[in-house]
């Protein structure tokens, strides 16, 4: 991030949103609202002294609620570009922040700016959210303080984190004895998400490990349904964790209950033995699955590119143009198409940038000339072809005319088929081509004697 905020060829826009998105390819118009800080970026120099006279706490975002932060803040300690955020919302303009400022950094009045670049191609790389578990509150989770999620753990384990790396319980501040981590919450289900997240069992091993090494007399429980560590190197990490006195038990737990002493119960059924058992522990952590972000959602409506049914951005093909989308100069990456670890969210990353430089290092753009074109005569604007078109390449216009987007089109046929009027062609493909075609290969047969062809048919 510190590389990229001091590249010469890279402008940051923090805490900005894209508002509106137009053009073609090569000359995509992009609108963007900067939100106001209430802070000059000129002026501040990330020293935080502003944060520590603001009387106002509320639970921290960035920590999943664990911990607090100030109505003036730092969003993370390694944040780039190292700026405050004012949060208006719960501000009580008392002015201390202004008053111990020593570079004289707040702005009160600051105001939303709009500003419009122009850009030949763009990547969305807008990642992902944790499952909202708190709407479900599966696990008692939001109503028993010590079921926690994985990236609540993670928050935790951090050194930086609201408790400096040391393991707490929620309820009594003790470090807990028994843990259990529960795998694929709200994933691989039918009433959460079908699909599965791919990380989770990774990060519960990999977290399991860290809590082993700070509490060696901790007992950790993982349940599952399948630990599925398919990448490089995993396998081989799973056996080593399973080697650290780590308990595993093939099966999900269907229900937990509050014991009088503050543990909680956890009743499930062991695949392996079926039976249905019981266990006591002082510390749940739920692993949570991904879906798309809040801001996945919103750039998709914005730029109207396609989502899948799982809400992911969806890409032309997904072995052969996994980065590229519906549109020309578009490509997605990261966990904006699915659920991705890092690695294959570097690589996706690197395979985006790769095709967004290759469009932007040609002076012209080649475009394939196999595309639909519609004869005005005959269209009677019934928008068939306008909803047919998964390229959004076709619409009607005021005129009741189909009009076609030359850089859009991909020359599918799609359009052509569903025309009742049949006015609309492939240039190069059109119907008039291939009846003369017909005509020229069967000019011969009707040309010889009748005596020739009764031959030829025998």
């Amino acid at each position: 991030m510190v590389n990229a905020s001091k590249h010469p060829n890279i402008t940051l826009m923090t805490y900005s949103d894209i508002i509106q998105f137009t053009g073609v390819t090569g000359e995509f118009l992009v609108k963007i609202r900067k939100n106001p800080r209430y802070v000059d970026e000129r002026k501040c120099t990330g020293c935080g002294l502003c944060t520590t006279k603001c009387p106002i706490s509320i639970p921290d975002p960035f920590n999943r609620g664990i911990g607090e932060r100030n109505a003036i803040y730092i969003p993370f300690p390694q944040a780039v570009p190292k700026y405050a955020v004012m949060d208006k919302s719960v501000c009580i303009d008392c002015k201390n922040c202004e008053q111990t400022c020593p570079a004289e950094a707040i702005a009160f009045d600051q105001e939303e700016e709009h500003i419009e670049i122009k850009v030949g191609a763009v990547i969305v790389a807008t990642g992902w959210e944790e499952y909202p578990i708190l709407k479900t509150n599966e696990y008692k989770y939001g109503i028993y303080p010590d079921v926690i999620t994985q990236i609540e753990l993670e928050r935790i384990l951090s050194p930086i984190g609201p408790t400096g790396g040391h393991v707490y319980r929620i309820s009594d501040g003790n470090t807990p004895k028994n843990v259990a981590m529960i795998q694929c919450v709200g994933s691989r289900t039918l009433r959460g998400n079908p699909y599965c997240s791919a990380v989770c069992c990774n990060v519960a091993l990999k977290n399991a490990q860290l809590l082993k090494q700070e509490y060696p007399t901790t007992n950790i429980t993982i349940f599952y349904i399948d630990i599925r560590t398919w990448d490089k190197g995993n396998e081989e990490y799973y056996r080593k964790i399973r080697g650290q006195n780590i308990n595993f038990i093939k099966g999900k737990p269907g229900d937990i209950k509050l014991n009088d002493d503050g543990t909680m119960r956890l009743y499930f059924d062991t695949t392996l033995e079926n039976e249905v058992m019981s266990m006591d522990f002082d510390f749940v952590i739920l692993s949570t699955g991904i879906v798309p972000s809040q801001g996945t959602m919103e750039i998709s409506e914005i730029m109207g590119l396609s989502k899948g049914p799982n809400g992911f951005l969806s890409s032309v093909h997904g072995c052969l143009k996994p980065v590229e989308t519906k549109d020309n100069g578009i490509y997605i990456c990261g966990c904006a198409a699915g659920p991705k670890n890092i690695p294959y969210s570097v690589t996706s990353a690197l395979g985006a940038a790769s095709k967004a430089a290759t469009l932007l290092s040609n002076d012209i753009l080649r475009q394939e000339l196999i595309i639909a074109e519609v004869d005005d005569t005959l269209c009677v604007g019934c928008h068939r072809c306008e909803k047919i078109c998964d390229f959004d390449a076709i619409n009607v216009n005021d005129d009741q005319i189909a009009v076609v987007d030359e850089l859009k089109c991909k020359g599918c046929g799609a359009c052509v088929t569903s025309c009742p009027a049949r006015a609309i062609d492939l240039i190069y493909y059109r119907d008039s081509q291939f009846e003369e075609e017909i005509k020229g290969i069967a000019e011969p047969f009707f040309s010889m004697t009748s005596t020739s062809q009764e031959k030829i048919q025998e």
